[in-house]
């Protein structure tokens, strides 16, 4: 195997295992932000996006693209392991990692005030308290505390892209 689609596999497993698995930012208690809180959210969101509207403050079609946006995210490491067929594939897939891995950071840091109430979206009360979602703390920000997840989900985007672009052939 080249080394790009190794980069492009570890890239996606890491993508993967930062949104499945870990936490990205701990709120306090036994809430967190993390892929695996939005993905229990969603159902929740799709009911009762005019309740989670009037909580952000924003219009209701807002809080139902910013969904689509994240099962878009959760998604992304599938597209990146696709990646390892085609470049251009584990490219999109990296940069969309990268982009809410930013994004996710920012908002912790209080760098994009105006995106931080969407952060509602991706917490969630741990499904299994201290076990699931892993949280590794990383440092105190405004939103709580930096996990690991928000790192290996950058790191995973890196991975991605530089694989992609070393390309992926044998």
């Amino acid at each position: 195997m080249g080394s790009g689609k190794i980069l492009v596999l570890v890239g996606g497993i890491l993508t993967l295992v930062s949104t499945f698995f870990l936490a990205f930012v701990h709120i306090g208690g036994d809430f967190y932000a993390s892929g695996i809180g939005f993905l229990f959210n969603i159902p929740d969101i799709m009911a009762n996006g005019d309740t989670y509207a009037l909580t952000i403050g924003t219009e209701t079609m807002v809080v139902y693209i910013v969904t689509i946006v994240l099962i878009v995210f959760l998604v992304a490491g599938v597209i990146q392991l696709i990646g390892m067929i085609n470049r251009i594939v584990a490219i999109i897939g990296s940069i969309i990692v990268l982009g809410i891995g930013f994004v996710i950071l920012f908002v912790a840091l209080d760098i994009f005030p105006d995106m931080t109430p969407f952060a509602l979206l991706l917490i969630d009360e741990a499904p299994a308290p201290g076990v699931w979602p892993l949280h590794i703390p990383m440092g105190d920000v405004d939103a709580g505390t930096l996990s690991l997840g928000t790192i290996t989900l950058l790191a995973s985007g890196v991975l991605g892209i530089i694989g992609g672009i070393l390309g992926i052939e044998d």
